[in-house]
């Protein structure tokens, strides 16, 4: 399985420790950071499983925008720790139309 998936499993149970609090935001700054320093040590240009997850949220979403992944789910959550819980909700659903 893909890294990024498994530290986001981690995450899921203890953001508070990973991120201070449930907050989106938190999850994709410490994901844009945690896969540039992968990519700058590794030399790769691997962005996991995050571009396909841009599409299907954009298509869960009916839009097309240049806005992320973590801004669609938070225009449409009452708050950031709302939004953090409701990409959680989208993840798994994607991952469960997509398991081959």
């Amino acid at each position: 399985m893909d890294k990024v998936y498994n530290l986001v499993q981690n995450i899921r149970h203890l953001p508070e420790i990973h991120l201070g609090k449930k907050s989106l935001h938190l999850l994709q700054a410490f994901l844009h950071g945690y896969i540039e320093y992968h990519n700058e040590i590794t030399g790769e240009s691997n962005y996991f499983f995050l571009p396909e997850f841009q599409k299907y949220v954009e298509q869960r979403f009916n839009i097309n925008t240049t806005h992320s992944w973590a801004s669609l789910i938070t225009f449409y959550s009452s708050s950031d720790e709302d939004a953090f819980n409701n990409f959680y909700k989208i993840l798994d659903e994607f991952f469960s139309e997509n398991a081959n």
